[in-house]
């Protein structure tokens, strides 16, 4: 059986429609209005942040469970918090300078992408573990580097361009 080109592009496009329908509707974000968030992640939000302002709202679904996810900025700070419905902080994703990394950070990138240059540092705190992700520039590409709590590179992988350019779209 013989098929068209003009057949097997059209059929490309419904598959890939057909993945990317599938991917939102399993995956992991939906943007969400205020009015659909849980008074009680609210309340915590306003209690513990009282200054930040709301930037996005979105629900995600993580290993079968809910949570509530507020984009917020904060003087200088952007931070994202995970809320469980309940108004109980799941995790927080916060901008840092490179001064509140770990002291050991700075060699430990070095040694992994050398000369590399860290463009952007957060800090991520779920329950008591904390970890550090940055986007690195190195002489060739740019890096995501997640560090553990002492500074040491736990994953350092090489970023798209597009998808890098999608993050600062996003920033």
């Amino acid at each position: 059986m013989k098929f068209s080109n003009s057949f097997i592009l059209s059929l490309l496009l419904v598959v890939a429609f057909l993945l990317t329908t599938s991917l939102n509707l399993f995956g992991q974000e939906k943007q969400i209005s205020k009015k659909e968030v849980p008074s009680a992640v609210l309340k915590s939000f306003k209690k513990e942040y009282p200054k930040a302002h709301i930037k996005g709202l979105s629900t995600e679904t993580e290993k079968g469970k809910s949570y509530f996810e507020i984009e917020s900025i904060d003087g200088k700070v952007r931070r994202d918090l995970l809320y469980t419905p309940e108004g109980k902080v799941a995790e927080i994703e916060e901008t840092i300078t490179t001064s509140e990394l770990p002291k050991e950070s700075i060699e430990s990138i070095q040694k992994k992408i050398p000369g590399g240059k860290i463009e952007k540092a957060e800090r991520v705190t779920s329950g008591s573990k904390v970890t550090y992700e940055l986007r690195v520039a190195g002489k060739k590409a740019i890096y995501e580097v997640v560090l553990d709590s002492t500074g040491k590179v736990v994953k350092a992988e090489k970023i798209n361009k597009e998808n890098d350019e999608n993050d600062e779209d996003n920033d």
